[in-house]
């Protein structure tokens, strides 16, 4: 038998940080049905024992060193991963998500200790835990010096790992198209987690995923709603009809760009929020945060256990019934898997070559359904128009000149936006002559006074706004690309202009309050308040694939999965002022309310 000292010691650690990681699952829930016990023993090892080969590869160059470097300098990596992984658990115990080499700063610069406050005693028991950990550092590599191994125990335990590593990610591929609740909860436990993904894959071999739940074990900790609803039934509600339009920027609502649905806003006395935010700056982010009033961290969760929004459980419990009628299909982002999972026979997408051709399929069909109803029972209708987010339109909404779609590739930081922001333009006049021709069907049908209307979009758009060539969404949180227009038209109070600041969040809470008349406290079920209320809103949450962002007034702080960091204001320009550090951690705080 040979020694191999590196090896030993970051095989050592790869045992003792798997063993350290159950702590993870601790926080988060573990999953008792077979299935999760499975995947939760090969993900530990498969994906714990990448950080021990990464302390090899750290390791590794030292052995040129002297032979008192070598060791000292294997100690020392192996005590800041070891600690950094301990700093780790503290943060996900705390907030629910992971930090990185470059969120350290945050956490023990002077913002830090700002943000995450701690008592002078936790600071020294941070101290003795620093200690422990060199200590236990000399003792493990003392140990690997002494333990002598075949090339067969090492040719064994890369086997053993290889299976775990494959098997973890062949698991989660088929656990998430297959739509099994106690793999896809566990994504997001062990910190820097990309599994395989293999849906679209799938797909093109032929298989089918499931169109109803899977049988559901426990929900970990998971607590939505935290209590039941308490809603009257023996009201006769209204019609609730939420028109989205994908991709709509707020300053586009004007009396040139959309003179039809300007016009309805004077005549018929609708609400009008001019300073409101979507959950953030995607269609999954924007839809999720407008039906769950949930920020998007929660997709995996919600999505795993197929559990719908409280909202449609209400709307299908008061015997409404559901007129769903999207423009681009329901299974990209799989809204047809979280939001719309309980509804029925759910209208997958809509036909036509082209965006607009779909939009007008979608605007058809429901009229239809207006036109088939039988009896007087309420409906709830949700319309999603994909024009502006394709920049497409017939040749009779070409009113801006010149007018191109966007190339990506050749866009730079010179590129004069006017072509392409005047192509969008028209997509949009186009949604606007297709929200009239909704309004004006339930006029004609005597249902525009009984239906309880929201007209919103999922996100914005930019076209380099910030110079700093940030084009279409899904790059940064600006104004450009989070702040939309929101119409509410109850049927009662006058013409309203309402200039406090709301979100997507406000839209549940509203909609079970002033239409279902339910007596819980948002926070029971949402993250906002009533749109009504006029209380400030002290911070609001942006949230995405891979990032968290906490925005207070116009500054906005970003934390993304893989450590970075990023503050800016609403304009996308430096922080002149440090952001209120009390916000920041309240809000931060905000993102683990829905679990126990």
């Amino acid at each position: 038998m040979k020694q191999y000292p590196l090896f030993t010691f970051c095989a050592m650690h790869g045992m003792l940080w798997s063993v350290f990681s159950l702590l993870f699952f601790a926080v988060n829930g573990f999953f008792t049905d077979f299935l999760g016990i499975l995947f939760t023993g090969v993900f530990i090892v498969g994906h714990i024992f990448l950080l021990a080969w990464l302390l090899y590869i750290l390791c590794w160059p030292w052995k040129f060193a002297s032979r008192r470097v070598f060791p000292v300098a294997c100690v020392g990596i192996a005590g800041f991963l070891t600690a950094l992984l301990a700093v780790d658990l503290l943060v996900f115990s705390q907030y629910r998500f992971h930090i990185g080499l470059f969120m350290l700063g945050l956490f023990f610069g002077p913002a830090g200790r700002e943000i995450f406050v701690f008592p002078v005693s936790m600071w020294l028991l941070c101290g003795l835990i620093f200690l422990f950990i060199v200590l236990l550092e000399i003792g493990l590599w003392i140990l690997a010096k002494k333990i002598a191994v075949t090339k067969k125990w090492l040719i064994s335990i890369l086997a053993v790992w290889g299976i775990c590593f494959l098997a973890y990610n062949g698991l989660y591929a088929w656990g998430k198209f297959m739509l099994v609740p106690s793999i896809m909860a566990q994504r997001k436990v062990l910190p820097m987690s990309f599994p395989l993904s293999a849906n679209r894959r799938l797909e093109a071999w032929g298989f089918q995923a499931p169109q109803k739940p899977y049988s559901l074990p426990r929900r970990g900790k998971l607590n939505y709603p935290i209590s039941p609803l308490s809603c009257p039934t023996e009201n006769q509600h209204k019609n609730i009809l939420i028109i989205l339009i994908d991709s709509w920027r707020a300053d586009t609502f004007t009396d040139q760009v959309m003179p039809l649905l300007s016009s309805w806003a004077h005549k018929q006395n609708m609400h009008q929020f001019t300073n409101h935010l979507s959950g953030g700056n995607s269609t999954g982010s924007g839809v999720f945060s407008l039906f769950y009033s949930l920020p998007f961290s929660y997709w995996e969760e919600v999505t795993g256990l197929q559990l719908p929004p409280v909202l449609l459980s209400q709307a299908w419990a008061q015997d409404y019934e559901p007129a769903i009628f999207a423009s681009s299909k329901l299974t990209s982002p799989a809204f047809y898997r979280n939001v719309f999972v309980s509804v029925p026979d759910l209208r997958m997408g809509s036909k036509g070559n082209t965006s607009w051709e779909r939009d007008e399929n979608a605007v058809q069909d429901f009229e239809k359904f207006l036109s088939s109803r039988k009896g007087d029972k309420p409906f709830f209708g949700f319309i999603f128009l994909d024009a502006p987010h394709g920049y497409s339109y017939p040749e009779q909404d070409k009113i801006f000149t010149p007018a191109q779609p966007p190339n990506y590739i050749l866009l730079n930081n010179k590129t004069d936006p006017t072509p392409y922001f005047n192509q969008y333009k028209n997509a949009v006049h186009f949604a606007d002559r297709m929200v009239n021709d909704v309004l004006s069907t339930l006029t004609a049908k005597g249902l525009l006074e009984n239906t309880y209307i929201i007209i919103t979009a999922d996100h914005g758009q930019e076209f380099n706004d910030s110079h700093r060539n940030f084009w279409g969404h899904n790059s940064n949180l600006t104004d450009w690309q989070t702040k939309v227009p929101l119409l509410v038209y109850d049927g009662n109070a006058g013409a309203v202009l309402h200039d406090y600041r709301t979100t997507h969040y406000d839209i549940v809470p509203t909609l079970l309050q002033e239409v279902f008349h339910c007596t819980n406290a948002p926070g029971d079920y949402a993250m906002g308040y009533n749109l009504f209320d006029p209380t400030p809103r002290k911070f609001s949450l942006f949230s995405g694939h891979t990032e968290k962002a906490v925005r207070v007034g116009d500054d906005i702080i970003v934390l993304d999965n893989f450590g970075g960091m990023a503050q800016y204001t609403n304009r996308y320009e430096p922080v002149s002022q440090p952001i209120d550090s009390s916000l920041i951690e309240e809000g931060l705080q905000s993102y683990r309310r829905f679990y126990k």
